[in-house]
């Protein structure tokens, strides 16, 4: 069974550190067209306020929520 990869561009909310903001996720959409599923992997924070500060945050984008961690003014996967 063969998948489909796509990268896109949604809009997302990031959440913690006790603020709330718009950003832009890029992230990749795996489906897989036989089964008519799909799910979203690794994302990337785009356009989100530059005066966040460093620390752990959710972020959410079309009905899905990921942990993402800002460290030097980086965005990195939750899991790093």
């Amino acid at each position: 069974m063969s998948s489909h990869r796509e990268t896109v561009i949604l809009k997302g909310q990031l959440e913690g550190m006790g603020v709330l903001a718009e950003c832009t996720v890029s992230a990749v959409k795996v489906s897989l067209p036989l089964l008519n599923i799909w799910e979203y992997v690794r994302c990337s924070i785009h356009k989100a306020p530059g005066s966040l500060p460093d620390g752990h945050y959710q972020v959410t984008f079309a009905g899905r929520t990921m942990d993402v961690k800002k460290l030097g003014g980086d965005w990195l996967d939750g899991g790093t």
